[in-house]
């Protein structure tokens, strides 16, 4: 895909979209520079070489400011930019998915927009303990779906966090919700009312299996899977356990509780599989719109790089969907060389 003018406007329109948020034209204009840096810059994102994309070495200063200790705040920026972005690609579910902060020694969670052939973040969050965790996953989840055609499920890959009161939380709400389960987690069988482990009774209820069919997020390629599905009790809720074998082994290699329980199995797999997806892509995205660079230590200056990270992503994304080229990764290069003579931001922004 070629640069021009209408990457440009993709820029424009989310920035006016996304900053319109913000309560001071020099905020406006500053995030929207952060964003055209963070797709322009080649190698590591600091705000150094972002300064140099965008207005010169001068203004390294001031768009460290802006991100390390301004005062806007970073949530309704990515509730903007969720909505910006379900409108332009329309998501078909939420992903939420855990990431290893490397300089910070936590974990965080991105909620990920799943549409057909691309998945894009729309919101990344610091997990707090281990014991708030769940809270935190409801308050990045739940409610925050404005479709009008109803709630679109939520697919969670969270190792290592207890989930019972996410499960609450969304059983209350009648909201859909998938989540990866280790095999080794206690359910009880509806049928005959005993405790296994997951893989256990699922490995017992063999017999349920049949084959679906799932496309490798990786390589293109449809497989054939066999998957069963049992009814259990967990968390004081009826739900659906799914499992996935490999081959010819009797227990199953992944497992998943849903309260889609009235859903085909084929749909609740592929589902479970958009977490392959997201993987996929963060892999690919991460060095394109820095991720991983930021370089402070403050809990609010990392969530506001991230936010804008994630929408210079959807921008990357969303230029890429009006030019309809896919795969993602392979409309990385040319976005990038977008503006890289280091074009001003235009004055709209400023509105």
């Amino acid at each position: 895909m070629p640069p021009g003018p209408g990457n440009s406007s993709v820029l424009d329109e989310l920035s006016d979209a996304v900053f319109a948020q913000l309560p001071r034209s020099d905020q406006r204009i500053k995030g929207a520079q952060y964003v055209r840096g963070l797709i322009a810059v080649e190698g590591r994102k600091s705000v150094r070489n972002i300064a140099s994309q965008v207005g010169g070495p001068e203004l390294a200063q001031s768009l460290h400011h802006f991100i390390a200790s301004s005062t806007w705040d970073w949530q309704p920026v990515s509730r903007a930019l969720q909505r910006y972005a379900d409108n332009e690609l329309r998501f078909a579910a939420w992903v939420v998915r855990a990431l290893p902060i490397p300089r910070k020694g936590r974990q965080a969670i991105g909620v990920w927009g799943v549409a057909p052939d691309v998945t894009v973040p729309v919101q990344w969050k610091l997990l707090p303990s281990r014991e708030q965790a769940a809270a935190c996953i409801v308050s990045a989840t739940l409610g925050f779906d404005q479709s009008t055609i109803g709630p679109r499920p939520v697919v969670l890959d969270i190792p290592g966090v207890d989930l019972r009161p996410v499960f609450d939380r969304y059983m209350r709400a009648g909201a859909p919700l998938l989540s990866a389960v280790p095999p080794i987690s206690p359910v009880t069988d509806e049928g005959s009312g005993r405790m296994f482990p997951a893989a256990r009774l699922l490995q017992l209820n063999r017999m349920l299996r049949r084959p679906v069919e799932w496309t490798d997020p990786a390589t293109g390629i449809m497989h054939r899977s066999l998957v069963a599905g049992v009814r259990v009790q967990w968390a004081g809720h009826s739900l659906l356990l799914l499992g996935l074998w490999d081959g010819a082994q009797p227990q199953p290699v992944q497992c998943w509780l849903t309260n889609l329980t009235a859903t085909p199995l084929g749909v609740v797999l592929r589902l479970a599989k958009c977490t392959e997806r997201v993987q996929q892509d963060l892999v690919s995205s991460a060095s394109h719109v820095g991720t991983l660079d930021y370089e402070g230590r403050s809990s609010d200056g990392w969530h506001r790089h991230m936010t804008l990270a994630a929408a210079a992503h959807v921008a990357q994304v969303v230029a890429a969907a009006r030019a309809r080229v896919r795969p993602w990764s392979q409309c990385m290069a040319s976005m990038e060389r977008m503006d890289r003579s280091g074009a001003k931001v235009r004055n709209r922004t400023a509105r």
